[in-house]
């Protein structure tokens, strides 16, 4: 019986750790897929174990249930059930991406059915499956939420403005004053190759105060190559250096290396600059004596043991390798990222690979960050997109 009890404890502390170690990775932005996969499987173990000891087990994650009891339940009853036990939600979306639950209806009657029932919050957990983005024309509701006849949440908002929208919906939308609205057509438009998204982005961005929802407009901006957001890039992580390797992680382009080496030169984002330099490049950087010297006006000469011609000298060696595009150290374009990329995972490759597949798809994998074994799915699809 003791030795029960303490290997249910022992399951329950492992459990705990991969959780602090999946987050960990997922913070990242960039991770190899390989580590990814193994710290899921190694959670789901853990999970099925501590589900067949429920009775010695200090948390009941499952009502009573086993996780082969759970995984027969219909989707909708897993749906309510994860709901009503939101603080494992982490465990949930996890098991939701893992087992493959039935539906008695298709992603745009799921919709459909939710808000007739007030039930559209449940789309929290449902938006982890890439399936149910996929809706059936809802021009009439994307009319009434424009016109704040009608409120929803900010899932079912980007759900909704994650479609196919003509011109001039797409037009009031990223110009929208609610920010749920504008980013989720924002995304839209880069995600459908819209040719005008950064000068939209530069409109939403000018009237936005929120540091936070800057942050997210600028990691967009990252990924359109317009030298245009260098200098706002800068200014903002300058001023806001805990959001800097976030945004930074997101100008994927060599031409912006030199970006990430003028921050790496300011002390206030040297370490967020860094971080975001090893997401980009995966290259260490020598270091320098630990050095401070400061002109009048101009912290541009601040230093802090990195040692900025180390880095110029790997800027220029990334520049003439093929491709346009760097990431984790791999250099890639357009047309080849997603072959180049499949061995990542993570937050920022979904990102510049999501415009590869079809809109709605490309927005899921824009907005959400799926399983490994999604992911594999994923990247083994033909990208009908292109």
């Amino acid at each position: 019986m003791f030795a029960q009890v303490a290997k249910v404890k022992q399951h329950q502390q492992r459990l705990t750790t991969l959780l602090k170690h999946k987050q960990k990775l997922q913070a990242q932005g960039v991770y190899p897929l390989a580590r990814f996969n193994v710290i899921e499987s190694q959670l789901l173990n853990h999970l099925y174990t501590l589900s067949d000891l429920k009775t010695e087990a200090p948390t009941d994650y499952f009502a009573g249930k086993n996780l082969t009891q759970v995984s027969q339940l219909v989707l909708n009853e897993f749906i309510a059930f994860a709901t009503e036990n939101a603080e494992h939600h982490s465990i949930y979306t996890l098991l939701l991406q893992s087992l493959n639950l039935k539906s008695e209806l298709n992603s745009g009657e799921t919709f459909l059915a939710l808000k007739s029932n007030k039930h559209l919050s449940y789309y929290s957990v449902l938006q982890h499956l890439l399936d149910y983005w996929q809706l059936d024309d809802n021009k009439a509701l994307r009319n009434s939420v424009l016109n704040e006849k009608e409120e929803l949440d900010s899932t079912a908002i980007t759900l909704l403005f994650s479609q196919q929208l003509s011109e001039t919906e797409l037009n009031s939308a990223m110009l929208h004053a609610n920010f749920d609205i504008a980013y989720a057509a924002l995304v839209n438009a880069y995600c459908n190759k819209t040719s005008n998204v950064s000068d939209m982005l530069f409109k939403v961005f000018a009237k936005t105060n929120d540091d936070d929802k800057k942050a997210k407009l600028l990691a967009l901006a990252g990924l359109t190559n317009d030298p245009r957001w260098d200098e706002p890039c800068l200014l903002f992580c300058k001023a806001n250096p805990g959001l800097c390797q976030h945004v930074l992680s997101h100008f994927v382009y060599k031409r912006a290396l030199p970006l990430f080496i003028n921050l790496m030169a300011h002390g206030v984002t040297q370490k967020p600059a860094y971080a975001a330099w090893l997401i980009i490049t995966n290259r260490a950087l020598a270091q320098a004596n630990k050095v401070t010297v400061v002109e009048s006006n101009n912290e541009k000469n601040v230093h802090s043991g990195i040692n900025l011609d180390d880095a110029e000298h790997a800027r220029q060696a990334f520049a003439l390798m093929p491709g346009d595009q760097l990431l984790n150290g791999i250099s890639f374009v357009c047309s080849n990222a997603k072959q180049k990329l499949k061995i990542l995972a993570g937050e920022v490759v979904q990102r510049v690979v999501a415009p590869h597949y079809p809109l709605q798809k490309a927005c899921g994998l824009y907005h959400v960050l799926l399983s490994a074994k999604q992911w594999q799915s994923v990247i083994a699809e033909s990208p009908s997109a292109e």
